[in-house]
């Protein structure tokens, strides 16, 4: 079966426009002979809801629309849609076949509440859990298809026994700097779709969505894979594409022509999603041209750029900051002119003479200069510098923040990609950063540079991969440091709530992560005894009947155990001299432990709760093999635990 993916960047809810051109793409593909079109999850409404007063409207927009495709397209079609549940995105997906519309995964729903699926999963208990009951399975022209829409959809698929030829994976999720499989086919070889086709035992058809939606980006970069894992097609990346490929179940392999997969060039694909990110969000507020703040360092260096790469130069606009050293105000000279940007200069000394003062001061020359030009400001702000450096109380930064989701260790490596295209950023402004100002931070590197890993180290951790205090301690050292940083990052909440919208380029965002307001407890480094719960037994109770029952049942398992292990010693363990253990009371605390956090809002017993992935612009599921937060060594070791 020839299988086409139409690869367009689209603009949300621009429904009749968007219906007009998923007609022509198909009839295209279809005279090219494909038997099946599918388009990108966020083509038609993007990725994130419309606010329910407005979905009726929506609804009636969107129906018409999937009619008039529905009327013209020459061949099957996959057009995937959005609805709301309970204020969370809810992806959808209609094949469009014969003139008649069918909601795949409502469809999966009702199948399987009909036969009786749901119920006999609810039955059977959490370790007993089988795939989701709407996990869409059809057959189309004799190949049996599954659909994915997100991570979590393909571990299902992955770890239970599908009958599918073919599973399509419609891109929902974002480019993300920690997450190799988000950046679709340019990283297959470092991301987990190969291991999908292992473990399928099937096709992956990998449809990227292309463009920006609210403030993720989507590199496109659609793909297919062959069940041994041979790359049979990819689309480029940021740009269109119509992907035509031949889909055989038959076929054993190997390919005749298969391709060679690309070597994954995170900061390249990083920076030009940021650059795609940029422009396209600018576009969508109704801007064409940016103001930046250029003083030498490194973040102003690196927003001028980037800036200067999505819009132009002419469409940027710098407010050249001198004033605070020399070196930095010669690198920022010659920025603007690499960059051949039109300046105007801002001496500090003309602000104030308090550094905390003008800083604040050249804010505000930046507004004024991006309303004269009908620009808008950008941000200097980093994620380092959101969650670390802006303090209650202090003046906030307008306008969109670019890095806003970029640590600054990564910023460096950012700048360093950019500077082998052409070195426009000078070696002064390249080491022109700060590490946050955490008491302790001079133990935890020779060098400002490796000072700075630890801390974004630490933020990482904690924010993209959920790890408690104690464990990141466990890992990397120093309790104080990283309660210290962890304690910032909670007293800075209030003053991130005051700043622009970021470009999302990770995971999980330091607004999925928001401290409550006004609480004011804090964790900090637990010894092992003390997470094993030492001290906290015999204080809990779930009620007498309960706690009979628990004990009953705790008791006769550790008689069968006991039967077990004397009969093992009877066969072995007196040869061996091995004496008899008694019971362990840390793994029992250990074990109480875990059912009360199984048990709390948070816990395992939340069915929806995705693993990994799961901040507002995720979609849950693991990141796969080399999802991981960074480069060094440091990252190293934390991303293989």
């Amino acid at each position: 079966m020839k299988i086409a993916v139409a690869q367009m960047r689209t603009t949300a809810g621009e429904l009749e426009r968007t219906a007009e051109r998923m007609v022509e793409l198909a009839k295209k593909a279809a005279d090219e002979g494909a038997q099946l079109v599918v388009f990108p999850a966020a083509a038609l409404m993007g990725v994130w809801p419309v606010d329910p007063p407005s979905q009726e409207g929506l609804l009636l927009d969107l129906a018409e629309a999937l009619v008039k495709i529905s009327e013209e397209v020459p061949c099957p079609c996959i057009v995937p849609v959005l609805s709301d549940a309970d204020g969370a995105p809810a992806p959808e997906a209609m094949l469009v076949h014969d003139g008649e519309l069918t909601p795949l995964k409502l469809s999966a729903l009702l199948r399987s509440s009909a036969t009786g699926q749901t119920d006999k999963h609810a039955g059977e208990g959490l370790e007993e859990d089988g795939p989701a009951p709407d996990l869409p399975v059809f057959e189309l022209g004799g190949v049996h298809f599954g659909l994915a829409f997100s991570f979590d959809d393909l571990n299902d698929f992955d770890d239970y026994d599908f009958d599918v030829d073919v599973v399509l994976y419609l891109d929902g999720y974002g480019f993300a700097m920690d997450d190799p499989s988000s950046a679709m086919g340019v990283s297959v070889s470092d991301g987990r779709f190969m291991d999908d086709a292992e473990a399928t035992d099937a096709w992956i058809v990998g449809v990227g969505s292309l463009g920006t939606y609210g403030t993720q980006v989507f590199t496109g970069s659609s793909f297919v894979l062959t069940p041994w894992g041979e790359l049979a097609a990819q689309s480029p990346s940021f740009e269109e594409d119509l992907l035509i490929a031949d889909v055989d179940p038959e076929l054993d392999g190997p390919l005749d022509h298969p391709l060679n997969p690309e070597v994954y060039d995170r900061p390249l694909v990083a920076w030009n999603a940021l650059s795609q990110g940029l422009a396209e969000s600018l576009s969508q507020m109704g801007f064409t041209q940016a103001a930046v703040l250029v003083d030498g360092t490194l973040d102003s260096s690196a927003v001028a750029t980037l800036a200067t790469d999505a819009l132009g130069p002419t469409n940027v606009h710098a407010l050249l900051v001198t004033g605070i050293d020399d070196k930095l105000d010669s690198s920022a000279r010659r920025l603007a002119e690499n960059l051949r940007l039109p300046v105007r200069e801002l001496p500090m000394a003309a602000l104030s003479p308090d550094h905390a003062l003008a800083a604040d001061l050249a804010q505000a020359h930046l507004v004024a200069l991006a309303r004269e030009e009908g620009a808008m400001p950008l941000s200097n702000l980093d994620k380092t510098a959101l969650a670390l450096e802006v303090l209650p109380g202090s003046m906030p930064h307008a306008g969109l923040a670019p890095l806003g989701d970029v640590y600054r260790y990564a910023v460096i490596e950012l700048v360093h990609m950019r500077n082998t295209i052409s070195p426009v950023i000078s070696r002064t402004s390249r080491h022109a950063f700060e590490v946050p100002a955490i008491p302790g931070i001079e133990e935890c590197g020779l060098t400002a540079e490796s000072r700075l890993d630890f801390v974004d180290y630490v933020l990482a951790s904690h924010i993209e991969w959920g790890r408690p205090l104690s464990d990141i301690v466990d890992d990397g050292g120093h309790p104080q440091v990283v309660s210290a940083i962890l304690d910032r990052l909670a007293s800075c909440e209030p003053a991130r709530m005051s700043c622009g919208p970021v470009i999302v380029a990770s995971s999980r965002t330091l607004e999925d992560v928001a401290w409550p307001l006004g609480m004011m407890w804090r964790d900090r480094a637990r010894t092992k005894a003390e997470r094993a719960g030492e001290g906290i037994g015999g204080t809990i109770s779930l009620g007498d009947d309960l706690d009979e029952a628990i004990a009953q049942a705790t008791e006769e398992l550790g008689s069968v155990a006991g039967s077990h292990d004397a009969s093992k010693g009877q066969q072995g363990g007196e040869e061996a001299g091995v004496p008899a253990t008694p019971r362990d009371r840390e793994k029992d605390m250990r074990d109480i432990l875990n059912l009360l956090r199984d048990f709390s809002l948070t816990g395992g017993l939340a069915a929806d709760q995705p693993e990994g992935r799961s901040g507002r612009h995720g979609q849950g599921g693991r990141p796969g093999p080399g999802g991981t937060p960074g480069d060094s060594s440091i990252w190293r070791t934390f991303s293989e635990n």
